[in-house]
């Protein structure tokens, strides 16, 4: 459980780590995973924090700023879906200045799931994020979106159409 914590603050920091530049590198990525997305035409993907996610920022911008992830938990052990994704997103408060939050439980195209939204403060910088737990054939996966609060509805549509077409190979 610990490493399934350690990789979930891996990607809810959003520090500023380098993207790949190897273009050849993000595809061989993209194609290893067990699932499909599709971005819109202004996204592109960068590798960071060892996955892909995805901004419509330009290459000269700090991605980190605006970015879709979604990754699939390697969990050892067995585990209930529902107690393992309200326990990572409680988890968060341990790790994030969280100003603001809901989490609830919803049916959508994915199935169950547990959509935890927040607002946080990094860095001086306020980040509101909508997260999603959800599960298929047993394997538990994350996706967030995260934007500075300033640019969050501007590019939440976009967000959205990513998470309502992920798919599984």
């Amino acid at each position: 459980m610990k490493k399934i914590l350690l990789q979930l603050l891996l990607v809810i920091t959003l520090s500023s780590c380098g993207s790949t530049k190897n273009n050849s590198e993000v595809q061989d990525w993209i194609k290893s995973q067990n699932f499909t997305i599709v971005k819109p035409n202004t996204w592109r993907p960068v590798k960071h924090h060892g996955y892909v996610g995805y901004t419509p920022l330009n290459k000269e911008s700090k991605y980190y700023n605006n970015l879709v992830s979604i990754f699939q938990f390697k969990l050892k052990e067995k585990s209930n879906f529902k107690e393992f994704s309200m326990k990572s997103a409680k988890e968060v408060r341990k790790y994030k200045k969280v100003s603001s939050e809901e989490i609830l439980e919803e049916q959508n195209n994915l199935g169950n799931t547990l959509v935890h939204s927040y607002e946080s403060i990094h860095n001086g910088m306020n980040y509101k994020h909508y997260t999603v737990y959800f599960e298929n054939n047993e394997d538990f996966y994350f996706y967030t979106y995260s934007s500075l609060k300033e640019d969050y509805e501007k590019y939440f549509k976009e967000a959205m159409s990513i998470l309502n077409s992920v798919g599984f190979k």
